[in-house]
């Protein structure tokens, strides 16, 4: 809810601004624009989960340098105000960009390869002149001669595709196992932080679709080597819907009556028993709504002339009025439709993200721009302050031309790496990141220094073009991790694939030379002219069992007038090069041996070989696997910030129990407030597959441990073995009680048991648990309901009674039992102590239950020996 709806930046309303994607202002933010500083910053903020201080512009005291109408929520209008700072801004990123060109032209050059490798464009040839590539038959010459001289077969046996494919299968089949940590045993908010960062990143890999998220970077990492993860808010209706939000406005009403005091006999009388007035009507609030009498209880009545006092008869006027006092109270005036947001995780490839190619770590860049392709209406529409900048599709330089059409030519997918210009609507969109020390690069120190002030913890500017769009303060690290494939200098490093890039040009080659083999090594026929008429052969149409004039020579059979050579063969060598090729030096390369996509392995026979073979392969692959799962942390733990620095309230979200049912659980914004760190789960060293957790499994069912068949055995562990085995529809006996009452335990976490004391006078009082100072503190003793109920104890009862008839006491006590001694119970029992004692006096009514049952048993078993008892 928001007291003030014309402050808001929000897009949705008519007339409002469109926010850029990730432009959404964190908590706090709306009432104060980028270009207004202070140096006070929020403790909670600053721990794992941000970035590293800034040491440049923290020991300066920072003023007060424009407000929200005169640069905008966004720094908007900043090149209007100051566009001095814009041109610095504009030069800084030129500079910057200009430091690495070679490298990153050749950067450039060897991802454009590899992406139109996967794409199967794999005869593209590198044209110094121009520095692109180009394709055979791209342009068609008049000259016959250059046809001629081009290669007769383009034959693609798209093994590096199918191996890449192979590689992305591995790392996307299982999601990286993430823990988060508090900072601080000792510390509950902390510890309360890292529980609820869990259920947090749960919702935020579910929203991200993990899977193809993964698949990405799987991607990236085998054609580019390089890749960003680009972590933001991003509030947009058409992508998340829309909701409806309250309007309110300030309304003050009076604490009772207004009143004449009498100036004699200092009588008070309200207004409302006077005689002469209009009391039809109201007061006005200052905001201008108008209440009725009966909305407050309250009588506010304006008089229509001058009042007497009914007991002396004085005159009473204006002055002689005292009004009551009045309170301001928030009244709903109307509803807005308001986008829903979400975090949202980008990845960039190497074509798209530009990094300094001589730094070896993030923490070393100056920059970091992410270029993408954007149509020209988004923009225009995002930004309607620059739409006529925007629209002029303003001039870039040969190495921005250079690095789009890149972009744009692996995008299209086409026979043709050359854009042309019917995608003159897309405007290249550059979003750039800047550290502080970065602006130490401007020669002007009174800019250099203004700059410093306005981004203390570091700049983000975007331009489409080189039109100037938006910028704020903002850390790349609060948003940005960067990963590669493979360690090595600099940041233009190898992909995991591109070793198999000449690999495949050489099989190309040897294809092609098979098939010209086969069809230029077609023998011709040689015949004898005395032989074979060919004059009458030239008249005579083909067809079967036609009759061919012919005549041997004297004394030799027809057949001595024809001669054929022998037909020309590929050498055998270079069918086992290629076979080399494709297999033994392909797979040692890449590390993707057959036993990772089942392939078949001649000196491999038996299951534990290929078991073996397979835990080595998987072992290589656990290079890339490592650096990934810590890469797959730290965008994580960003995602938590995020979520915790935008989100106004408490969430609801649907979360998967752990009864296997989605329930409606609450992220509350209070439990994000400790310090709290990521760490992946250090026993995945690589990809861990079904089968191979199957056949874990299967051992030990056939193991005699009486341990190890007790925790198979565990409710617990239950639904991941059905998981594992593939066989969610197996009944397993108690499980659905189990998940019953792991449903109950929700329900009682959320209210108090019901407390029953009685008094001395035999009647019985109710109320609850956290009213009740004697039954807490038996409850912390532990002491059971019931025991000394003469001495005055309270009876403790909980709020979900028990089925008697229905319940299966004897499993959902052990259930409760398990939940106790869990991480969740524990904490349950610090952080929400009436719960834990509602859920403690449904396990007591439980065990009650299964008392009951065992007595009637015995009852019933003593009864039933009575009688035969007798006969004996």
């Amino acid at each position: 809810m928001d007291l003030n709806p014309t402050s808001d930046i929000f897009a949705g309303t008519p007339g409002a601004i469109a926010p850029a994607d990730g432009n959404y202002a964190p908590n706090g933010a709306k009432d104060v624009s980028p270009a207004v500083f202070s140096d006070r910053r929020d403790v909670n903020e600053e721990n794992s989960l941000g970035a590293d201080s800034s040491f440049v512009g923290a020991q300066h005291a920072v003023p007060v340098l424009g407000t929200v109408a005169d640069l905008g929520p966004n720094n908007e209008r900043l090149e209007d105000v100051k566009p001095e700072l814009v041109n610095a801004l504009r030069e800084l990123v030129r500079q910057y960009r200009q430091e690495g060109i070679v490298a990153r032209r050749n950067e450039i050059r060897r991802i454009r390869q590899a992406r139109l490798f996967w794409q199967g464009l794999q005869y593209a040839w590198w044209n110094p002149n121009d520095m692109n590539w180009h394709l055979p038959y791209e342009n068609r010459s008049s000259n016959d001669r250059e046809l001629e001289e081009m290669p007769r077969y383009q034959f693609v046996t798209n093994f590096y595709q199918g191996f890449g494919l192979s590689f992305i299968a591995v790392l996307s089949q299982d999601v990286p196992s993430v823990r988060f940590y508090p900072q601080s045993a000792q510390s509950l908010e902390d510890i309360g932080a890292a529980r609820a960062a869990s259920d947090v990143a749960d919702l935020i890999e579910r929203n991200n679709e993990v899977e193809n998220l993964l698949s990405t970077i799987g991607y990236f990492l085998w054609t580019d080597g390089k890749l960003g993860a680009y972590v933001r808010y991003v509030a947009d209706g058409q992508r998340f819907g829309f909701h409806e939000e309250q309007l309110l406005a300030a309304l003050e009403i009076p604490l009772g009556e207004d009143k004449y005091v009498c100036p004699k006999c200092a009588k008070e009388t309200p207004i409302s028993k006077l005689g002469n007035r209009n009391s039809s009507m109201v007061g006005n609030s200052e905001s201008g709504d108008e209440f009725r009498v009966s909305d407050f209880g309250a009588h506010q009545v304006e008089t229509s002339g001058p009042a007497e006092c009914p007991d002396c008869g004085a005159d009473l006027t204006e002055k002689h009025l005292r009004k009551a006092e009045r309170v301001t109270v928030p009244r709903v005036i109307g509803t807005r439709r308001v986008p829903n947001g979400q975090e949202v995780i980008s990845i960039a490839g190497g074509l798209e993200l530009n990094t300094p190619v001589w730094a070896n770590e993030m923490h070393e860049y100056p920059y970091l721009q992410w270029q993408a392709e954007v149509h020209r209406a988004k923009l225009k529409a995002a930004y309607p302050h620059a739409a006529s900048k925007i629209e002029s599709a303003p001039s870039q330089g040969p190495d921005d031309v250079y690095a789009r059409v890149s972009r744009l030519s692996v995008e299209q997918g086409l026979p043709s790496i050359h854009p042309g210009d019917a995608l003159m609507n897309l405007i290249t969109f550059y979003r750039t990141w800047l550290r502080p020390w970065a602006f130490y690069s401007i020669e002007d120190e009174a800019v250099r220094n203004e700059l410093l002030l306005m981004f203390p913890d570091g700049c983000y500017a975007a331009f489409a073009g080189d039109a100037y769009c938006e910028s704020r303060n903002e850390s790349m690290d609060d948003h940005w991790r960067v990963l590669h494939a493979l360690p090595g200098d600099g940041q233009n490093r190898p992909s995991v694939g591109d070793s198999l890039v000449q690999v495949q040009e050489r099989y190309n080659v040897l294809s092609n030379m098979q098939a010209e083999t086969y069809e230029y090594g077609i023998p011709p026929i040689y015949a004898d002219p005395q032989v074979l008429d060919f004059d009458a052969l030239a008249n005579q149409t083909a067809e079967p069992a036609a009759h061919f004039p012919a005549r041997a020579r004297p004394g030799q059979p027809l057949a001595a007038g024809f001669f054929q050579p022998a037909p020309a063969q590929v050498p055998p060598d270079m069918i086992r090069h290629q076979q080399d090729l494709i297999g033994p030096v392909a797979q040692f390369l890449t590390g993707l041996f057959p036993a990772i996509f089942g392939g078949n392995m001649e000196d491999v026979k038996t299951a534990s070989g290929y078991a073996l073979a397979r835990d080595q392969a998987m072992g290589r692959l656990g290079l890339v696997w490592r650096r990934t799962k810590q890469f797959y942390a730290d965008v994580l733990l960003l995602a938590v910030d995020c979520f915790r620095k935008n989100r106004p309230e408490d969430a609801e979200i649907p979360l998967l129990g752990p009864d296997g049912v989605l329930d409606v659980r609450m992220i509350r914004a209070a439990d994000l407030k400790g310090n709290i760190c990521v760490h992946p789960e250090a026993d995945e060293t690589f990809p861990r597959l079904k089968s191979q957790q199957r056949a874990v499994l299967q051992q030990l069912f056939s193991l005699n441990d009486p341990l190890i068949q007790e925790a198979l055995a565990e409710p617990a562990n239950i639904g991941y073995i059905k998981n594992v085995l593939g066989l969610s529809e197996l009944v397993v006996p108690g499980e659905d009680s189990r998940n019953k009452q792991l449903r109950e335990i929700q329900q009682l976490l959320a209210s108090t048991p019901i407390v029953i004391s009685m008094h001395p006078s035999g009647l019985a009082h109710a109320g609850s648990a956290s009213a009740d100072e004697n039954s807490s503190s038996q409850v912390a003793r532990g002491n059971r309901p019931g025991e000394g109920h003469a001495a005055g104890i309270p009876l403790v009862l909980p709020s979900l009674p028990v089925d008697q008839l229905l319940d299966d006491h004897a499993v959902e006590f052990e259930e409760c039992k398990r939940w106790a001694n869990s991480e969740a119970g524990q904490a349950a029992k610090m952080t929400n102590p009436a719960g834990f004692a509602n859920v403690r006096a449904h396990t007591e009514a439980h065990l009650r239950a299964m008392s009951l049952a065992a007595g009637a048993a015995t009852v019933t078993s003593a009864a039933e020996a009575a009688p035969k008892a007798k006969e004996k």
